[in-house]
């Protein structure tokens, strides 16, 4: 294949159970100017028999002798593309029609980053809700990250992490660009290096535009970061993105500050209070100490709101946490499937 425009780049690893719906939903999109690379990091399960399935010469497969983790696997995925831009794309999400063709519309629109929005659904592709990344949700944004004015509206501008990169298969970005960054050793084992990476590029010049269009449908209720419990998946994105904020912008910057804002509305009071239950009923898999410093973390701006929201996580028990955080939607994002 030559003259690749697109490629599509899925890190798997133990990914059997949903890979097929994946590679089904974007290989009748591929023509000539697109392909589909698959890294397996080593997978156990039957993911080398699923691959086997699929022959098509837009496809290639590589797989690992060994797990080396997503940040790992990833960066390796990416190395192994021919095209122009790559689209970063999860082994269990699914790919709407015609989004192929759309991604390759909005990469000549000069960005070096496009994000996309997405549907979060359930562990059967049931439809649960639209994911917001920046507001208002329904209008396009691009901005030189490079510009200190441009930046701080985009980081104003954030409802979600996935404004700030965390949502892989989301991401569209220039190969030039994302083979200008680097690993940060640091963050090699974070699940975020590719945040850094992308963030630090940005002295160097790096435009991103927001595509208010719904791309494809997440799996949400398959989240292998929560596959250690409830607790320590909150412990990876909120200990992670502020180390990022910290080392990329500074502990006083406004872009830390709204990497933070951002990470207290995504782990809300009554998402606390459920994993609260969840430390009271498992203590084995769910640390309560942690999960109390977490929340001091998330909250140390110290505004009145956040001295509120510390005092009533106090006071609320376990028992009364039950009730409240009972049926709280972002949990439902964080439960692993079962395998």
């Amino acid at each position: 294949m030559t003259n690749i425009r697109l490629s599509i780049c899925i890190p798997v690893y133990n990914c059997g159970d949903f890979l097929p719906a994946a590679l089904a939903s974007i290989l009748p999109q591929c023509g000539q100017d697109a392909e589909v690379v698959v890294f397996d990091g080593g997978s156990t399960d039957d993911t080398p028999a699923v691959m086997q399935r699929f022959d098509r010469p837009c496809l290639r497969y590589v797989r690992a002798p060994a797990k080396g983790g997503i940040d790992a696997d990833l960066a390796t995925c990416v190395s192994h593309a021919r095209g122009e831009f790559c689209w970063l794309f999860s082994g269990d999400d699914v790919m709407r029609p015609g989004s192929v063709a759309r991604a390759m519309d909005s990469i000549t629109g000069g960005a070096d980053v496009l994000l996309c929005r997405h549907a979060i659904c359930d562990i059967g592709m049931k439809f649960m809700f639209d994911h917001v990344v920046l507001l208002p949700a329904s209008e396009f944004v691009q901005s030189d990250l490079t510009d200190a004015g441009q930046r701080r509206e985009w980081f104003a501008r954030a409802a979600s992490t996935e404004a700030f990169f965390s949502f892989i298969s989301g991401i569209v970005i220039r190969k030039s660009t994302w083979d200008r960054g680097r690993m940060d050793p640091r963050f090699a084992t974070s699940c975020w290096a590719h945040v850094v990476r992308i963030f630090t590029l940005a002295p160097q010049g790096l435009r991103v535009a927001y595509i208010p269009e719904i791309w494809l449908d997440q799996r949400a209720e398959n989240d292998s970061f929560a596959r250690a419990g409830v607790v320590n998946r909150f412990r990876i994105a909120i200990q992670g993105y502020h180390a990022i904020g910290d080392a990329v912008f500074g502990r006083d910057s406004v872009e830390a500050f709204h990497i933070r804002r951002v990470l207290r509305n995504e782990f809300t009071l009554r998402m606390f209070l459920y994993a609260k239950t969840l430390c009271r009923d498992d203590p084995v898999r769910e640390d309560r100490q942690l999960l109390d410093s977490l929340y001091r973390q998330l909250h140390c701006d110290r505004t009145p709101r956040s001295l509120c929201l510390l005092t009533l996580y106090r006071l609320i028990p376990a028992w009364a946490a039950a009730v409240l955080g009972a049926g709280v939607r972002g949990l439902r994002r964080l439960r692993p499937a079962s395998r």
